[in-house]
C-alpha cells in the first residue's frame, strides 16, 4: 500500500514544477561557477602558485596580528594559515581547478546553505499544500492509517532530498568537464587540519584520492539533507498556509546561518541544527562556528533533531482533528 502512495506523492512534487525550478537554479549558479573557474585557470595559467600561497598566509597573518577580528574569524584564519603552510611544506598546489576538485568543492559550498533552502522549498508544503488545494479533509478520510500517508510523504520528500543532491554532482561535473581538466580523480587530497589551543593538529589528516573523499562529502551532506526534510515536514504539517511553512524554513535557515556567523560567544547556538549542517565542511577541517563541535557531536545532534521533527510530525498528523 505504501509503494502508490510515495507514487502519488512524487507525482505531485512533480505537477507543481518545484523540482524543475530546483534543477533550474542549480545548473544556473553551477554554470556561473563554472565560466569563473574557466577565467581563473586561463588567467593564472603560468602563474607561481608557491609565491601567491606564501603572499596569502602573510596576509592572513597580518590580519590576526592587528587583532580587530572576532575569535570565531580568528580561529578561522588560523586553521587556514596552516593548512596553506601544510601544502607549501609537501609541494600540492591547493585548490587547482579541475572538473573533478569542482564537484567535490560542490559538496562544501552548496551544502553550507543552497541544498538545504532548496530542500526546503521542496518539502515545507508537502502537508500544507493540501489545505491551499482543497484535498486536506480527504486526505485525512482516506480510508488508509494517517501514519501510512506520512511516511509517504517522508519517504517522497527523502528521496527527492537525494535527487536534488545527485543533480548538483551530476550538474557539476556536467557542465565543468567541457571547461575544466577532466582528470584528477586520484589526485590525493588532506583532511583532518584541527586547530588545539592555537596550534595545528594533524595527528588526525588523512590523505584520500579525490573520488573516495568525494564520496565522503556527499554522504555526510546526505544526511544533513535528510535532516532538513525532517524539519520541513515538521513545519508543514504544523503549517495550514503553504507560504507560512516555507517562510519559517527559510528564515530558520538564513537566520540561523546568520547567528552562527555573528555570535560566536552565545555558546547555545550549537544546538541549532543549522550549525551542524556544513558536514563536509567540519569533515574537511573547517572549524566550527562553536568550540566543541566534533563531527561526531554534529552527526548526533541532526539525528536527534531529525527523530524530535518526526516524532512530533506524526504525532500532530495522526491526531489532528479533520474539521480543526
Amino acid at each position: 500500500m505504501l509503494i502508490p502512495l510515495v507514487q502519488n506523492e512524487t507525482l505531485k512534487i512533480l505537477r507543481r514544477k518545484r523540482f524543475a525550478v530546483v534543477a533550474a537554479i542549480l545548473f544556473a549558479i553551477i554554470a556561473l561557477v563554472t565560466y569563473s573557474q574557466y577565467r581563473r585557470l586561463r588567467e593564472n595559467r603560468n602563474r607561481n602558485w608557491r609565491a601567491e600561497t606564501q603572499q596569502q598566509v602573510a596576509s592572513y597573518q597580518n590580519t590576526l596580528r592587528r587583532g580587530r577580528i572576532g575569535e570565531s574569524w580568528a580561529r578561522s584564519l588560523r586553521a587556514e594559515i596552516n593548512r596553506l603552510q601544510f601544502y607549501l611544506d609537501h609541494d600540492i598546489e591547493p585548490n587547482k581547478p579541475t572538473a573533478p576538485l569542482f564537484v567535490r568543492t560542490f559538496a562544501n559550498v552548496a551544502g553550507f546553505l543552497l541544498l538545504p533552502l532548496l530542500v526546503g522549498i521542496l518539502g515545507s508544503d508537502i502537508v500544507s499544500a493540501e489545505n491551499a488545494e482543497g484535498t486536506d479533509k480527504l486526505l485525512l478520510t482516506r480510508p488508509v492509517r494517517r501514519w501510512k500517508v506520512l511516511t509517504a510523504k517522508l519517504v517522497t520528500l527523502w528521496g527527492f532530498a537525494t535527487l536534488t543532491l545527485a543533480t548538483g554532482a551530476v550538474l557539476a561535473y556536467g557542465v565543468s568537464a567541457p571547461f575544466l581538466p577532466r582528470g584528477g580523480w586520484m589526485a590525493p587530497t588532506f583532511t583532518g587540519f584541527s586547530i588545539a589551543k592555537g596550534a595545528l593538529q594533524i595527528d588526525a589528516v588523512r590523505q584520500l584520492p579525490l573520488w573516495k573523499d568525494t564520496l565522503i562529502a556527499y554522504g555526510l551532506e546526505w544526511f544533513a539533507l535528510l535532516t532538513v526534510a525532517c524539519i520541513a515536514l515538521l513545519l508543514s504539517v504544523l503549517f495550514k498556509s503553504s507560504a507560512a511553512a516555507i517562510g519559517t524554513m527559510l528564515a530558520s535557515l538564513i537566520g540561523g546561518t546568520i547567528l552562527t556567523r555573528i555570535s560566536p560567544d552565545w555558546t547555545a547556538g550549537k544546538y541549532l541544527f543549522v550549525s551542524a549542517l556544513p558536514l563536509a565542511d567540519y569533515y574537511t577541517g573547517e572549524p566550527p562556528p562553536y568550540d566543541g563541535m566534533s563531527m561526531l557531536f554534529c552527526i548526533a545532534l541532526l539525528g536527534t533533531w531529525a527523530i524530535a521533527a518526526t516524532a512530533i510530525s506524526y504525532t500532530v498528523f495522526t491526531q489532528r482533528d479533520v474539521f480543526g
